[in-house]
């Protein structure tokens, strides 16, 4: 059952009601009222769109110092082992966000950070335009080698079972999956190790929990990789016109979602068979999903919409848990092991932060 969230307006004469068509006292007054409680309302919004979120204790803003006032974000990624938000801003380089949200520091000379990602103790930056991956230093910012890459390059996740980068590049002829492995040593420079061919793919990047399975789009279909022998193993439709963003899993993999390129809608599937059990269109654009294992829950926005919401996910479906007003263009999407999850603000080159609150103090 698919359930799409609808806004709900005010009518124009629901606050002031219909004004008398004849004057007198009482219109009159009834006119000045009117005017007085638009005035204040002009008051109250002047300066603040719907991305202001007013009265939303669970909201805190966390600014890029030195970034441009608008950004083009596309991936932003926890790291458990740093425990910093990793934030490739474009051409602002790379930001890491502490975990408590109360600053975030630009790495070093980091220039173009368009995906990213931490392992060994070390930040793997992918530069798209420019077809290669720097590996950095997070403590000093210095770039202490650089691998080329045989395509453009979309998104980069760091692969810990194995010691691999795994880049998706979907423009490549055939599309599919540049592997990397990496030296021993602390300024390990990448090695080209394999491709695995994603037809009609691959569109983000996902990782189970025990790193067994690499989970990506395919067209309308999710596709499921063995890690281990590279291969492409499971492929199961979505029920999408479209798919886009970054699939999640959750963290006993009972469940995966799969997220469309349209009304903000995502896709509740089966991890075992891929069956499909619930679907959810929160409203807006391409859809961008996150999963906390702290809470267990799924987060799901539209780009461009103003509205994410909190998805609690079982064998009868999706459950709304909360909601909240968020900036209406903001492509990215995480969460992280404290029951937090965090987006963009493109017209403001800022990230945000919320608590989910129903998970905050377990």
């Amino acid at each position: 059952m698919t359930r799409i969230r609808r806004r709900q307006g005010i009518g124009r004469g629901s606050l002031c009601g219909d004004s008398p068509t004849r004057p007198s006292l009482a219109s009159m007054r009834f006119g000045v009222c009117c005017l007085l409680i638009g005035a204040l309302t002009a008051l109250v919004g002047c300066g603040s769109g719907p991305d202001e979120d007013r009265g939303d204790v669970a909201r805190h803003v966390v600014e890029l110092p030195g970034a441009e006032r608008q950004i083009d974000f596309d991936d932003i990624v926890y790291s458990e082992e740093l425990r910093r938000v990793l934030v490739p801003a474009r051409e602002s380089g790379l930001y890491l966000a502490n975990r408590d949200g109360k600053n975030a520091t630009r790495v070093g000379a980091t220039h173009t950070a368009d995906s990213a990602d931490a392992g060994r103790g070390l930040l793997f930056v992918l530069r798209r335009d420019d077809r290669a991956i720097d590996v950095v230093d997070p403590d000093s910012g210095r770039t202490v080698s650089t691998a080329a890459t045989s395509a453009a390059g979309d998104y980069l996740r760091y692969v810990a079972a194995t010691g691999e980068l795994w880049v998706t590049q979907p423009g490549a002829s055939p599309a599919g999956i540049e592997i990397f492995t990496l030296p021993a040593g602390t300024a390990p420079k990448p090695q080209r190790a394999g491709f695995i061919e994603v037809p009609d793919g691959p569109e983000g990047i996902t990782l189970n929990p025990t790193e067994t399975t690499v989970y990506t789009h395919a067209g309308r279909d999710l596709a499921a990789i063995d890690v281990s022998t590279r291969a492409l193993k499971k492929r199961w439709q979505t029920g999408c016109d479209g798919t886009h963003g970054f699939p999640r899993v959750d963290k006993a993999e009972q469940f995966l979602i799969a997220s469309c390129a349209h009304d903000g809608e995502v896709v509740l599937l089966d991890a075992v068979d891929g069956r499909q059990l619930d679907r959810y269109a929160v409203g807006g654009g391409e859809a961008l999903p996150g999963y906390s294992p702290k809470s267990d829950h799924f987060y799901v926005r539209g780009d461009p919409d103003t509205t994410l919401v909190t998805l609690q996910a079982s064998r009868d479906g999706f459950t709304l848990v909360n909601e909240v007003r968020v900036p209406e263009t903001g492509h990215c999407l995480t969460a992280d092991d404290a029951a937090q999850y965090w987006t963009c603000d493109g017209d403001r080159g800022r990230i945000l932060r919320f608590t989910d609150q129903a998970r905050a103090a377990d």
